[in-house]
């Protein structure tokens, strides 16, 4: 064991976890009970608001837009719209160099701790650190259980969220190289190589959630306590499936969930479609694990807004569709965009019990079971649009169908540019202008572009010489076509 009190020590120490381990000399700090390895995890295995940040997605996929309309270009609203716009562009614009060199030619990242990929393997090395010695832990079966499968759950999660960031889609190309794996909290400084994606999935992701939902399963499910439960596994473990297109699995961990008391609302009646704050934290019943920190950049939303593309606004009911104004969709003026995600105590992402009729009907659409696909849908609309009216739908329609229903429930929370990629990566554009009177420019994301795959900041070369860099870096500049208006 005293081999990994640095390690602990070194982790506790630089991510300020607090004061619950019991302090043996000057050097050494040790966990002892399973409540130590409870607060250990909680301070530094869960995503929190501190990261990982995934505010890069939004401003990739096709819900987002400059905003050319509403903002005030000539600077009177007390934002230069120059600065701002030219700085995140690079994001917006897929420019190779997004994750090293902002629009005006400054370095993002001068640290690898600075990178928002550090901060994923940050949190992973937290829920190693638990794996590795919760088993001898003082305290119940029962709680060296719940902390494992927790431990377990999160890292699975975070890698689901790394891959699909770095590396190609899994029902694109699996062989692809996906992300370095490190699965225990050794602190030594070998360079590790990439796996490939089907590793990262098959070895790490998948078997992680199901050894997680084992251990909890027979359990009492707690909710509304910011850790990870019984529902919220199979939820993730439903969305993995998807993703892997294994529809059967899919289906069978949404039922699962379901089972558990995952719950749709009908927000036409309930309270809480209401609220100013709380629409996606513990306020909502159907939030079964509130995590995260935001899924979009508070200093650059006034520019690239969500939301503000036209092909998205056209697919809403403007009068019957009551997320219209619980997502804050009006635009009523320039500060209204983006009424989620937002909560309580700084946390961003949620897991909701929608999902799983959400993933179930796209599987069972894409198994050929169009009744019960179209059964979920019309219910999920039901509970979501004042006078629906069931639809008739099968095939290609049922599905676009399903996936714009998708569209709609979870935009601005980092689905849509990962749907995209298991998608087929279509072709998208982006509008651009830099500053009031400038030239509008579109930029183009072709079909298969390389940039559905991230590139990595280029600083985590120096540490890690096994890391193989991103076709996606490799690129030219890309220089946007002006548009005549």
């Amino acid at each position: 064991m005293r081999k990994y009190i640095y390690i602990l020590f070194i982790a506790v120490v630089m991510t300020g976890c607090g004061d619950f381990l019991e302090e043996e000399s000057q050097s050494e700090v040790i966990p002892k009970t399973t409540s130590d390895f409870s607060e250990l995890l909680i301070g530094n295995g869960y995503p929190d608001g501190s990261g990982p940040n995934l505010g890069i997605l939004y401003m990739l996929d096709d819900d987002c837009e400059m905003d050319l309309v509403t903002r005030n270009w000539d600077g009177s609203d007390g934002i230069s719209g120059n600065t701002t716009t030219v700085r995140y562009s690079s994001y917006y614009q897929w420019q190779p160099t997004m994750c090293d060199v902002d629009g005006e030619g400054e370095n993002w990242n001068t640290t690898i701790s600075s990178t928002f990929y550090s901060y994923f393997y940050k949190k992973i090395m937290g829920c190693n650190a638990v794996l590795d010695l919760i088993d001898e832990a003082l305290g119940t079966q029962e709680d060296r259980d719940r902390i494992k499968a927790e431990a377990l759950a999160v890292r699975s999660y975070l890698y689901f969220q790394l891959v699909n960031i770095f590396g190609e889609p899994y029902n694109y190309n699996k062989s692809a190289l996906g992300v370095p794996l490190k699965l225990n909290s050794n602190l030594s400084d070998e360079s590790i190589p990439r796996a490939t994606v089907q590793e990262v999935y098959e070895n790490v992701i998948v078997p992680g959630l199901v050894e997680a939902a084992r251990l909890l399963d027979p359990q009492p499910i707690m909710r509304k306590n910011y850790r990870i439960n019984q529902p919220a596994i199979h939820i993730i473990l439903s969305r993995v499936y998807l993703f892997m297109e294994r529809y059967e699995e899919c289906i069978a961990e949404a039922n699962k969930a379901i089972a558990q008391g995952a719950y749709l609302s009908n927000i036409i009646t309930e309270g809480y479609a209401s609220s100013s704050l709380d629409r996606f934290a513990y306020a909502n019943p159907e939030v079964e694990w509130l995590t995260g920190s935001e899924t979009y950049f508070n200093t650059v939303v006034n520019y690239y807004r969500p939301g503000m593309c036209s092909a998205f606004r056209a697919l809403w009911d403007w009068d019957n569709d009551v997320r219209v104004d619980m997502f804050g969709l009006r635009l009523a003026n320039s500060w209204d965009m983006i009424a989620k995600p937002s909560g309580s105590i700084n946390l961003s992402q949620s897991i909701r019990g929608s999902e799983a009729y959400m993933n179930r009907m796209e599987a069972e659409a894409l198994s050929g079971n169009s009744a019960s696909a179209l059964n979920d849908l019309n219910l999920f609309r039901r509970n979501r649009i004042r006078n629906y009216v069931d639809e008739t739908l099968s095939g290609d329609a049922l599905l676009t169908a399903i996936r714009t229903e998708r569209r709609k429930e979870y935009c601005f929370e980092g689905f849509r540019w990962f749907d995209l990629r298991r998608y087929g990566m279509p072709e998208i554009t982006h509008l651009y202008r830099a500053e009031a009177g400038g030239p509008l420019f579109k930029y183009t994301l072709k079909e298969k572009d390389p940039m559905y795959t991230i590139p990595f900041p280029s600083i985590l070369f120096e540490k890690n010489t096994a890391l193989i860099q991103n076709e996606s870096r490799n690129g030219a500049a890309r220089i946007g076509e002006i548009v005549n208006e």
